[in-house]
């Protein structure tokens, strides 16, 4: 016996050590490579070359250098980075460097470690044809004009004062990138002042040349200040994308209901189609706008009789393009439904939203129940669209009830029908809603013509209250509880939408604050808010 426990030990131990483990290799590296020297170094003065070299502590790869490598002063033709060693870089140039000039070459976004690909960040090497570096700067923000996110990855550029040429077909004299927050700092500038903009340069030419590029700029002139000036203002830019200076179809598409969906590049008063082949017969369109009036789905009143024919669209200012009518699937052959209810001025209606323009319904073939009770209603279209259906009825706070469309209760414009479909509705007592008054207070001179939205957690818009002052106190009420934001915009112009700025015209866009906390609607409360705004 004792010698057959010790075989069974011994197997026991044999089995414990043929065990397959991972090989852990210790912690992930996540530092970046690491500057050891410079050829000639960091910071050097009455520089004559044409060249510098990095050494780092790693091994290193590059990646994008053309986009990383970012210069300012820029120098055209632009240098070159190339790897000369497993732990080194060589920038080089052909241009002229220009005399008693500080040039920064931002490395950090081309050289990255080889194991891990960890990007040297923030990594600059700073040289002067003068005697001396320059030392002012300038920091600031850059952030998306509507939205108020940071911008990242934007160039921030210093025009020479007087020359806002070179923004569309030139230079600018200093550049910068923003980072994930998107702050920036331009170092190493000597005195003057100059125009501060920003750019989403999409073809990395430093130029304002494609109309799908992101701009920002500010109203006047700005000076560097020194590093020790801890009370200088830092700049706030807004980004955005002007509004086409011509009107154009940027994207046709048909939809799987037979709508052809135009967006626009600017807002338009009136949209028209002409076959431009059809000799005999007549289709009509009938327009359904977004609330900018920058995308329309055109509805054609037979979709037999379009045999992929070309039209030409116009609008207010002429014929704008000449395109076909391609479906791509077929249409569906069930007309789908889905239901919304509202509240509006205490009175509790359904909103049906049909896939397709209702030609008629059969208010027969709608039954609404309350409690298990047939109960009237009044169903009309709405005004506000050829696809809804408003339908009225007297539903109390605190009670649900059901909705029963049978077949054929709606029928489309081409002929579709819907199947039977079924909707639970219900009105929330008052006490479990809430409310919310709000107060909206100016930082300096008093604002007229606002918009002022509550968004659900999912961003909707789901209050607005349009042409208001600031002192004007807005009252919501039903409101469903949960978390909820708020955003404010000033309707300079008045056409109850948000509006970009123009560059050439010197217009910034339209202010939009964000109210910095969550607002909290709780079910039985009435939450009062002053809304202090904070100057630009």
């Amino acid at each position: 016996m004792r010698r057959h426990s010790a075989l069974m030990a011994v197997a026991l131990l044999l089995g414990a050590c043929a065990q397959v483990r991972d090989i852990t290799g210790g912690p992930k590296d996540e530092a970046s490579p690491l500057l050891v020297n410079a050829i000639p170094p960091d910071g050097t003065t009455r520089f004559t070359g044409d060249r510098f070299v990095l050494r780092f502590d790693e091994r290193i790869q590059l990646e994008r250098s053309r986009e990383g490598l970012l210069v300012s002063p820029p120098i055209d033709p632009p240098p070159t980075i190339a790897i000369t060693g497993p732990r080194e870089v060589e920038v080089r140039w052909k241009g002229e460097l220009k005399p008693d000039a500080t040039y920064t070459f931002a490395i950090g976004e081309s050289v990255k470690d080889l194991t891990e690909g960890n990007r040297a960040n923030g990594l600059a090497y700073v040289l002067s044809t003068g005697a001396a570096l320059d030392s002012l700067m300038l920091s600031g923000r850059v952030g998306e004009a509507f939205s108020g996110t940071p911008a990242e990855g934007v160039k921030v550029m210093l025009l020479t004062e007087g020359d806002t040429a070179a923004f569309t077909g030139g230079r600018p004299a200093y550049a910068t990138r923003t980072d994930k927050q998107g702050r920036f700092t331009l170092s190493h500038l000597p005195p003057g002042r100059f125009h501060a903009v920003a750019l989403r340069d999409q073809n990395g030419n430093h130029r304002y040349d494609l109309p799908t590029e992101e701009i920002a700029f500010l109203p006047s002139p700005v000076t560097p200040h020194p590093p020790s000036d801890t009370a200088a203002a830092l700049l706030h830019l807004r980004l955005f994308r002007e509004a086409s200076a011509a009107q154009q179809v940027r994207e046709a598409s048909v939809t799987e209901d037979r709508a052809w969906r135009l967006i626009l590049a600017r807002p338009a008063v009136t949209i028209a189609l002409h076959d431009v082949e059809r000799t005999g017969g007549r289709i009509t369109w009938t327009p359904e706008w977004n609330a900018a009036r920058d995308t329309v789905l055109m509805w054609p009143s037979d979709t037999t009789a379009l045999a992929e024919g070309r039209y030409a669209v116009a609008a207010e200012t002429g014929i704008l393009d000449t395109l076909r009518y391609l479906p791509i699937r077929p249409m569906p052959f069930k007309l789908v439904l889905r239901s919304a209810t509202q509240e509006a001025d205490g009175a509790f209606s359904v909103t049906l939203t049909a896939a397709r323009p209702i030609a008629a319904w059969d208010p027969d073939r709608f039954d609404l129940r309350i409690d298990s009770v047939a109960t009237p209603a009044r169903i009309v279209a709405d005004p506000g669209s050829v696809r809804r259906l408003r339908i009225e009825a007297d539903l109390p706070p605190g009670s649900n009830a059901q909705l029963t469309l049978l077949p054929k209760a709606v029928t489309d414009r081409y002929g579709g029908t819907n199947d039977s479909l079924r909707f639970t509705l219900g009105r929330a007592e008052a006490r479990s809603l809430g409310t919310l008054r709000v107060t909206v207070a100016a930082a300096g001179t008093p604002l007229d013509r606002l918009i002022l939205q509550l968004l659900d957690a999912q961003g909707r818009v789901v209050r607005e209250a349009r042409g208001i002052s600031t002192g004007d106190r807005i009252t919501w009420e039903r409101l469903e509880p949960g978390n909820h934001s708020m955003r404010l915009i000033e309707d300079a112009d008045g056409s109850g939408r948000w509006d970009p700025g123009q560059w050439r015209a010197g217009l910034q866009p339209e202010r939009v604050w964000h109210h910095a906390e969550p607002i909290n609607v709780r079910a039985g409360w009435d939450l009062g808010i002053e809304w202090k705004l904070r100057a630009d």
